[in-house]
């Protein structure tokens, strides 16, 4: 697996964990009704799983780190920079008009069903960015992954195949996200061993 490529701040791990972890359950809950009852149901609760274990281990890696080093925490921040600085709430709002700009236009082309696929393509494409700005290079890998599955779904789309677009570009994303979120807080040893498999 692809690993940072220079330190990042621990909170920026942490919350940016967080906050993929949470739009990525969104992701999932949205877009799996569709489902039979037991997909659906099991969508949820692996999900739901992968969530709950981003937010215990954002909450105990911060309140560890804050407790044993606050100094520590302040110096990292001054030698690497805040990541939440203009520059991602930038990139936070023009996603913000793409993904509203983007689904009154398919939805006003008739298309509606695209809409999932758009958010997706946007979702992935603006990790591309914030990979700049958390010195982070997975999130290339992450920004890669989840905007090919919204291509994919205008492609499946095209094709007449519209009840699976949800899946590939809604679905499959949000667990993309999660997954992400979750192997951001994996501890060195992990991500080491994670890395030679890969």
């Amino acid at each position: 697996m692809v690993e940072v490529s220079q330190p990042v701040h621990v909170e920026g791990r942490e919350i940016g964990a967080l906050i993929g972890g949470a739009f990525g359950m969104v992701f999932v809950v949205v877009n799996s009704t569709a489902m039979t009852v037991l997909a659906h149901v099991a969508a949820l609760v692996v999900a739901g799983f992968l969530l709950a274990a981003i937010l215990l281990l954002s909450l105990r890696n911060l309140l560890r780190w804050r407790a044993a080093s606050e100094d520590a925490t302040a110096d990292a921040t001054r030698q690497h920079g805040n990541p939440f600085g203009w520059q991602y709430w930038t990139i936070v709002g023009i996603e913000a008009i793409a993904l509203f700009g983007g689904a009154r236009v398919t939805t006003a082309l008739g298309h509606p069903e695209l809409g999932v696929a758009w958010v997706a393509v946007v979702v992935g494409t603006h990790f591309f960015a914030l990979a700049r700005i958390f010195r982070l290079t997975r999130f290339h890998v992450l920004g890669a992954i989840v905007t090919a599955l919204g291509a994919l779904g205008f492609l499946l789309g095209a094709l007449g195949d519209v009840d699976a677009i949800a899946l590939v570009s809604g679905v499959l994303s949000g667990f993309a996200l999660l997954a992400f979120g979750l192997a951001a807080l994996l501890p060195p040893r992990a991500r080491k061993v994670q890395r030679a498999a890969g």
